[in-house]
């Protein structure tokens, strides 16, 4: 990316406002954006894992899922949804192997992307860099723990209560006494389906039981918006989930 592009410090900005970044000197930041490019791919578009061995993405804008497919039946599960900051894919960057989740996009994505090798070597000539990585790291790891916890110990009603509530507390668990109105963000627009994907269950069951947390006065929907209206019920739902886990 050339430093002469019109928008090249709102780039710089992006890209050290992010987790791996931040805090990075700016001379560092200028080398390590020259060997960025801006990507942008179309909501709904569906990308090859292969991808990742030769290019490192961190999410500028929009929201990535990734996903796993049973090759025989086609069901799908989302591991993971990303959003602006986090990067594509950590476990291919480590090891030099592919990964096999699909990327895709949610929403229109725009992405930087680096040469993979280059990154590599970031890790190992920039110690700076490294202090970032790594805590970054531990909670990638932490999130794919939560969600093999989530599949083999937790019934549909309490997964999809403790999947709402740690999209809701991303930034930070809120207060009690801000129990009205607090969005699920990265949730908003999905379809049943598509929640039914991110806990292994089935579309009729998750509505099934949204009705029944609407009725109960937990949340509800508004323009496709998922918003909570009583943080404590939904912390009893997903048995007191602890939100420093994720993020």
């Amino acid at each position: 990316m050339k430093n002469s592009l019109p928008l090249y410090n709102t780039y710089r900005q992006r890209l050290s406002g992010t987790d791996l970044f931040q805090g990075l000197p700016v001379k560092l930041i200028d080398d390590m954006l020259a060997h960025f490019r801006l990507e942008t791919w179309n909501k709904g578009s569906v990308h090859d894992c292969r991808i990742a061995l030769k290019r490192f993405y961190v999410i500028v804008d929009g929201r990535m899922e990734l996903l796993q497919t049973h090759p025989l039946t086609g069901k799908q599960v989302a591991i993971l949804i990303l959003r602006p900051g986090d990067v594509y894919d950590v476990l291919s960057l480590l090891d030099s192997r592919e990964h096999k989740v699909i990327p895709g996009a949610l929403d229109d994505l725009q992405l930087f992307s680096a040469p993979i090798d280059e990154v590599r070597r970031w890790i190992f000539d920039h110690p700076e860099f490294n202090r970032n990585f790594m805590p970054y790291l531990a909670r990638q790891i932490r999130n794919r723990e939560m969600l093999a916890t989530d599949l083999a110990l937790y019934d549909t009603d309490t997964r999809l209560a403790r999947l709402i509530l740690r999209y809701a507390t991303l930034d930070g668990e809120p207060d009690d006494s801000m129990g009205n109105g607090i969005e699920a963000k990265l949730l908003h627009g999905l379809s049943n389906e598509k929640l039914a994907q991110m806990i292994g269950s089935a579309r009729q069951v998750v509505n099934r039981h949204l009705q029944a947390m609407k009725r109960e006065g937990v949340l509800h929907s508004e323009k496709h918006r998922l918003i909570i209206d009583d943080l404590r019920k939904l912390r009893e739902r997903a048995e007191a989930l602890q939100a420093d886990f994720l993020y």
